[in-house]
């Protein structure tokens, strides 16, 4: 089947010889085939900022290959990122050459045991025409009749790596919320800078579709990525949810050992050490032996940052605290010689 092309954005002058034709479009949506999808579910992660430790765009990945799912539209990066930003990579595929550009790509799967079938976005942080980009997912929205859209994060926090992941999140739809075990709020009082992901949230509530959004709790001090463990929680709260019925296993032994290899790392430096025992000591000082369940003031906090489209924390402040404690514990040190 031919692509289709779909436009968002700029409409060619037409010639003199061609001023009683319709004018042609230039489009950065390619669909290359449009399956018979049922009420689908969009699922979104974007690489960049609004992804710690990898732990969203993991995520989506891990679904698309679980499943095997088909392409069915891309965006073309021309028009959306500073090339000298974001270079091309030069790959090599059978012994010749390829450029391999920013993927934005979109993959159905017909999920036979449920309802609605899936589709799958797999995208990263533009740098230019942010509005153009959204629109341009929105159109895709509306070619396949999606029925929802579930956008993943992940933010860094201040939360201890030997305590499962939180998840928090809100919903715009009361089912959503239910099924994924979520607030459903439709107001925030957030205001400040945000991502790709908060522009695409404000626009899908205003095209009327409904929404949630789900974030990673990742632990500010813990430098490796990708973080399974992230991705892990994530889509444990998806699978059991949606009923998508994922085989999980092989990434609880990844993440399994990924936090073994995290606190051996914690455990050669000292001062680190100590600050991720305060940390976690903290955790057990609230109210919070479950997963997800946090005290109130901070869900708020942390839910009108979804509502708005989930912007990340201040973790200059937290890298600030972790520096500061460091400080204190090499200037202990000093005095005791």
């Amino acid at each position: 089947m031919l692509a289709a092309t779909r436009r968002t954005g700029r409409i060619l002058p037409a010639s003199a010889t061609e001023e009683r034709k319709a004018p042609a479009l230039v489009s950065d949506l390619r669909i290359s085939q449009q399956p018979a999808l049922r009420r689908p579910l969009l699922i979104a992660g974007f690489a960049g900022w609004n992804d710690a430790g990898e732990a969203a765009s993991s995520a989506v990945r891990f679904i698309h290959r679980r499943w095997r799912c088909e392409a069915i539209a891309e965006i073309d990066p021309e028009n959306f990122y500073d090339f000298t930003q974001m270079r091309p990579q030069v790959r090599l595929r059978n012994g010749e050459r390829f450029i391999e550009w920013p993927p934005n790509t979109f993959s159905a799967k017909r999920v036979d045991h449920l309802e609605r079938d899936v589709i799958l976005f797999q995208g990263v942080e533009p740098h230019l025409a942010w509005k153009t980009y959204v629109e341009t997912i929105l159109e895709v929205c509306r070619t396949f009749e999606v029925s929802g859209v579930l956008i993943l994060g992940a933010l860094l926090s201040e939360a201890s790596h030997a305590r499962p992941v939180r998840v928090s999140g809100s919903a715009t739809d009361p089912e959503l919320a239910r099924m994924l075990g979520l607030d459903e709020r439709s107001r925030s009082t957030y205001q400040g800078p945000t991502g790709i992901v908060g522009i695409l949230s404000q626009a899908v509530k205003d095209a009327g579709i409904p929404m949630a959004s789900m974030w990673a709790n990742i632990p500010f001090y813990i430098q490796r990525s990708p973080n399974p463990k992230g991705s892990l929680a994530l889509l444990d709260r998806i699978n059991s949810g949606l009923d998508f019925g994922l085989t999980l296993h092989d990434l609880e032994v990844f993440a399994a050992r990924f936090e073994a290899q995290v606190a051996a790392d914690i455990e050669t430096n000292p001062e680190v050490a100590e600050y991720a025992r305060r940390v976690m000591d903290d955790a057990d000082d609230e109210d919070d032996e479950e997963e997800g369940i946090i005290d109130d003031d901070l869900r708020d906090e942390i839910d009108e940052a979804a509502d708005a489209g989930a912007e990340l924390p201040d973790a200059a402040s937290m890298v600030d605290e972790l520096e500061r404690f460091l400080r204190e514990q090499r200037g202990d040190r000093g005095s005791d010689a």
